[in-house]
């Protein structure tokens, strides 16, 4: 049962109506973390602000970086993050094969491109931050400044939304 009550979808206040309108087009309805963080308003906009520039907008494609966001979910042991973005992966044509492998780690039958990402997303996670020479100079081969950028902070709100789900109790959308 979550710690923090959702809010109602029959009591969504005015104010919240674009967060949650561009929530129901860009995800197809407004999940649990959402209505959580809906009772501190200004917190909701900022962190839906930067989820989206983060995951829904940006330069990489959408299905490589829910790749990302699904295994930075897992590595945290996020029982909702996991399940919302494996969902959202296999929407945007992951396949389960992919998912599998990614969730022991193995990253050979990826693209180098992509075994880079995931492969600096891993040690991000596991060394809270303190990424080696190596895994960056690896990354820094495969992206530009700004696709590293997009990288380290979808990593960096995935952490976020995988801690804030555990704090808030939240079940899988």
């Amino acid at each position: 049962m979550a710690r923090i009550p959702p809010l109602d979808s029959n009591n969504e206040p005015a104010e919240l109506k674009p967060v949650f309108d561009q929530l129901r087009a860009t995800r197809g309805s407004v999940p649990g973390m959402y209505r959580a963080l809906a009772h501190q308003p200004a917190i909701l906009a900022a962190h839906r602000a930067y989820f989206h520039a983060a995951l829904d907008a940006g330069i990489l494609p959408r299905p490589f970086k829910e790749k990302i966001a699904w295994r930075v979910a897992r590595l945290r042991g996020s029982e909702y993050s996991s399940a919302s973005h494996r969902r959202y992966a296999l929407k945007h044509g992951v396949d389960e094969a992919e998912l599998a492998a990614m969730d022991r780690g193995d990253y050979s039958a990826m693209a180098p491109r992509e075994a880079a990402a995931l492969q600096f997303a891993e040690a991000m996670v596991r060394e809270q931050g303190a990424v080696d020479d190596a895994t960056y100079n690896l990354l820094q081969r495969h992206f530009t400044p700004p696709e590293i950028v997009e990288i380290a902070a979808l990593v960096g709100i995935m952490e976020l939304a995988s801690a804030l789900g555990a704090v808030f109790g939240l079940a899988p959308d």
